[in-house]
C-alpha cells in the first residue's frame, strides 16, 4: 500500500500536540524537545501521560541520555511512539528496556470525504462528559480497562485534576461516555489540534462488547467531526480495527511504532553512562 508522507505528518503532530497538552495540564513547562524527538512529563507514573514521539531515528546514546535515563531516575513508565518511516532497531531498544508493543496503523481523512450511517444499539445513550462527576466517571472506566493497577490508579488521578480545572483549561480534550441502560461501559475523546481533530480513548468494557456499542460510539463521534470546523481528522488504531475507519472515508497513511518502559523496582538506573549537560538542540516544550 501507497502511503502519504504528509498525512502520516498529519497524524504524528495531533499525537504529539496532545502528549504535551495533556502532561502540561497537570505538569506544566515539563515537556521538553530536540530535533525530532518529544518527551512529555505530566508528573504522574503514567505511560498513557508521559509519552515520548519521534520523528527520526535517534542514536541509542541520545534516547539513553535524554528519555531513558530520565524516566529511571523518576522511576516513572513512559510510551514512546515512533513516527518516522525508518524504523528503530528492536535490540537497542531492548538494551534500553523499551518492549515492542503492537504498532498502530495511522489513519487520516478530509472532513467533507467522510460519510456514515447511523447505528443505534437499544439502551445505549452517548453524551459529552463535561462536569467533574462525569470526567472522574469517564477516568474510572478507562481506568478500570487497564491490566496494571498502578497505571489505572495514575489514570484516575489524571482525570480527577482534570475534572478540578476550569473547563476553558482543557477546552480541547472533549470526552465523551457511552452509557448502556444508565452504565458507562464505553469512551472516546476528540482532541483539536492546529491542523486537525484526533480520535484517542475509543474503548468499551469487556462484557459489553460484541453488541455494537463501539461501533455506535465511533460514528457519534465522526458525527461531532462533521460539524466541526475542521478540514482534517486523524487516528490511531489497531491493524484489525481497520475496516469500519476505511468504510466511513478515512484512508491508512502508515504505521506507528510502539514501546512501553518499566521501570526496575529499586533501580534509578537502569542503563547509566556519562552525558554530556546538554544535548545539542535542546529547549523548552510550550505546549499550547
Amino acid at each position: 500500500m501507497k502511503y502519504s508522507l504528509s498525512a502520516k505528518n498529519l497524524v504524528c503532530r495531533n499525537l504529539e500536540n496532545k502528549a504535551g497538552y495533556c502532561a502540561d495540564l497537570l505538569n506544566p513547562k515539563q515537556s521538553k524537545e530536540i530535533t525530532g524527538l518529544l518527551r512529555t512529563d505530566s508528573g504522574l507514573l503514567s505511560s498513557r501521560f508521559n509519552q515520548v514521539v519521534s520523528n527520526a531515528v535517534m542514536q541509542p546514546r541520545i534516547l539513553q541520555r535524554f528519555v531513558v535515563d530520565y524516566f529511571a531516575e523518576r522511576h516513572s513508565p513512559f510510551s514512546l511512539w515512533h513516527c518516522a518511516s525508518k524504523p528503530l532497531d528492536d535490540t537497542e531498544m531492548a538494551a534500553l528496556h523499551l518492549k515492542r508493543m503492537p504498532p498502530q496503523i495511522a489513519v487520516a481523512a478530509e472532513v467533507k470525504q467522510l460519510a456514515v450511517e447511523g447505528s443505534s444499539v437499544e439502551g445505549l445513550v452517548i453524551k459529552p462528559a463535561t462536569t467533574a462527576e462525569e470526567i472522574s466517571a469517564f477516568g474510572d472506566l478507562v481506568a478500570n480497562m487497564q491490566d496494571c493497577p498502578r497505571e489505572s490508579a495514575q489514570i484516575k488521578k489524571f482525570y480527577r485534576q482534570l475534572a478540578e480545572l476550569p473547563e476553558h483549561k482543557h477546552s480541547r480534550l472533549k470526552l465523551f461516555l457511552g452509557e448502556y441502560q444508565g452504565t458507562p461501559v464505553a469512551t472516546g475523546t476528540l482532541f483539536s489540534s492546529a491542523d486537525s481533530l484526533g480520535f484517542y480513548d475509543l474503548a468499551t468494557l469487556p462484557d459489553y462488547r460484541g453488541r455494537g456499542i463501539g461501533k455506535a460510539l465511533l460514528l457519534h463521534l465522526i458525527g461531532e467531526v462533521l460539524h466541526s470546523h475542521h478540514k482534517h481528522t486523524v487516528a490511531l488504531v489497531g491493524e484489525d480495527q481497520q475496516d469500519i475507519w476505511l468504510n466511513a472515508g478515512f484512508y491508512a497513511v502508515g504505521e506507528v511504532a510502539h514501546y512501553e518502559f518499566t521501570p526496575e523496582r529499586g533501580s534509578a538506573h537502569l542503563v547509566k553512562e556519562d552525558h554530556p549537560s546538554d544535548e545539542p538542540g535542546d529547549d523548552d516544550r510550550q505546549s499550547a
